[in-house]
């Protein structure tokens, strides 16, 4: 639920020429595998390389439109093409309305110059409830290995599905104490997680989303936390290290999230 904007110098010394389209900006050819170890980096910055062997291809003439709701937009999303040659997008689902949403899916379809479709993915969220009243944001990430079929792809469309969930939540986590600084070649975020909630809860999860001067989401991290459950009051620090290496594309702020789920409780 916090966001930080970092000061642009200090980023000089990292920041990497950006080549992207809508939704983001990427200065290089990167990976978004997911990682074992929960506090990696989402997206692989390793292998960089400059050329695609994907001759004819061109991903920045790609034109990406993006559907939405009232209550549920798509953001800040990005599109390029990564060190493997998958065609990788990255977004944000953002809750505007104050109504719990749940079972959400993001949906990416991909047409060709006759407006035909030719290739359609769903995304499952890694989450169950994305919250509302305060703008929630869901990062959401995918890549497109189906190279032979690159060349014909003209427009994508992403848009999201879901439902509405109207119980109230016992629980409420919030990010507090955030601060950052710079220790050899990382940059360290720390933080404590408060459960201001009445309730108990589980299945706590926080990941980092940072963004370029743009806005666009330039790549995701997961960090690592003790303990997934809290109980009201509760509290748990948590340490977030991202390696600035030349690999890393330029970002300028970043913004945490947490998600939950209500502790289910015992039949009287």
């Amino acid at each position: 639920m916090t966001s930080a904007r970092l000061r642009s110098n200090a980023f000089n010394i990292f920041i990497v020429p950006l080549v992207i389209i809508i939704f983001s900006s990427f200065p290089l050819l990167t990976s978004c595998k997911i990682r074992d170890n929960p506090d990696e980096q989402i997206i692989d910055y390793g292998d960089y390389k400059n050329e695609s062997s994907l001759y004819l291809f061109d991903y920045e003439e790609i034109v990406m439109e993006s559907t939405g709701s009232i209550d549920v937009k798509i953001e800040n999303c990005n599109l390029y093409l990564d060190i493997y040659e998958d065609l990788v997008i990255l977004g944000e689902v953002k809750n505007v309305s104050k109504v719990n949403k749940t079972d959400i899916e993001i949906t990416i379809d991909f047409y060709d110059k006759h407006g035909e479709k030719i290739i359609s993915a769903v995304i499952p969220a890694y989450i169950n409830y994305l919250g509302g009243g305060r703008e929630s944001r869901l990062p959401f990430w995918y890549y497109l290995t189906e190279r032979e079929q690159y060349i014909d792809i003209s427009k994508i469309k992403i848009g999201v599905n879901y439902k509405d969930y109207y119980e109230r939540f016992e629980g409420d986590p919030i990010v507090e104490n955030e601060s950052y600084y710079y220790k050899e070649d990382y940059l360290i975020i720390e933080g404590k997680i408060i459960n201001i909630g009445e309730g108990k809860i589980r299945n706590l999860k926080l990941f980092c989303t940072f963004y370029n001067d743009k806005n666009q989401v330039v790549f995701i991290k997961q960090c690592y936390l003790s303990r997934e459950e809290m109980v009201s009051e509760g509290e748990q620090k948590f340490t977030l290290r991202v390696l600035l290496d030349e690999y890393l594309p330029g970002f300028t702020h970043y913004r945490l999230e947490v998600f939950f789920e209500d502790e289910i409780k015992a039949p009287v």
